[in-house]
């Protein structure tokens, strides 16, 4: 027999799994937020659901309702809890130089991005000196995976059905951040894994290449890529190889920090 009290823990449950779901779609918007009808549509919720979480969210400063347009963004309350939340990459500090390494060696601007569930978030942006920038992706932005060739990078290094349900759920979102679809999308998948790298040209912007990789992870599937964006003129076919180089010598020294701890 069922007793109330095992159906209240499920439907209690069920409701911090929306919340958390409605959270993650409200973040992938970033400042300009989204409609309570998107989040229905992409929840498959019914509005007097995501409205009732919604409120919930507010009153604990979760989320706030722009009082112009009626969107939904993250709240203060999340920038407070994250303050004191631990960072999942570790020794950070020591990341973000190496990343900065590399933008000053490349003069480009270089992502480190980091998975979370099915999109990829911006951890540092590194500028390098070329005047013109590429500066697709701000710090902390978050977008699905198959739309950035870092998240390429690192949906190649997945096992081909989870990376391929990855893409699919990805597909409905994709227009929203880049010019590919959801079979664009595969293609580079396929030919990272055979290559070993990502490339993207006029992939998430026009006029703007990138190249990616994701770093190793000695003990599970990598949560991390890194990629050197420019505008097209300066990453042509025959500097490729060169930044694929010192992609791979970067992602070693990232993986070398980040897990030493569990070898030693």
């Amino acid at each position: 027999m069922v007793t109330k009290n095992k159906i209240d823990l499920a439907a209690g449950a069920q409701t911090v799994d929306r919340a958390c779901e409605l959270l993650r779609a409200i973040a992938r918007t970033g400042a300009q937020g989204i409609r309570i009808l998107d989040l229905c549509n992409g929840s498959g919720l019914s509005r007097p659901t995501v409205h009732r979480i919604l409120r919930s969210l507010q009153v604990a400063a979760l989320v706030q309702q722009s009082p112009e347009n009626r969107r939904y963004s993250l709240g203060t309350g999340m920038f407070e809890l994250g303050m004191a939340a631990p960072n999942p990459i570790t020794r950070f500090p020591q990341v973000r130089s190496i990343v900065e390494e590399l933008a000053a060696r490349t003069n480009d601007t270089v992502y480190l991005m980091l998975r979370s569930y099915e999109d990829v978030l911006c951890a540092w942006r590194a500028q390098g000196a070329y005047p013109i920038k590429a500066n697709v992706v701000a710090l902390g932005n978050r977008r699905p995976l198959g739309a950035s060739v870092a998240g390429i990078g690192i949906l190649s290094s997945l096992p081909e059905d989870e990376s391929d349900l990855l893409i699919e759920a990805n597909g409905p979102y994709l227009s929203d951040f880049c010019k590919m679809t959801a079979a664009d999308v595969s293609r580079h998948v396929q030919d990272a894994r055979s290559k070993g790298y990502a490339v993207g040209v006029n992939a998430v912007m026009e006029g703007v290449t990138a190249v990616g990789v994701a770093v190793p992870a000695s003990y599970q599937l990598p949560f991390m890529a890194l990629s050197v964006s420019a505008i097209s003129a300066r990453i042509t076919l025959e500097r490729v190889p060169e930044l694929v180089d010192q992609l791979k010598r970067t992602a070693e020294k990232i993986a070398a920090i980040t897990f030493s701890h569990i070898s030693a």
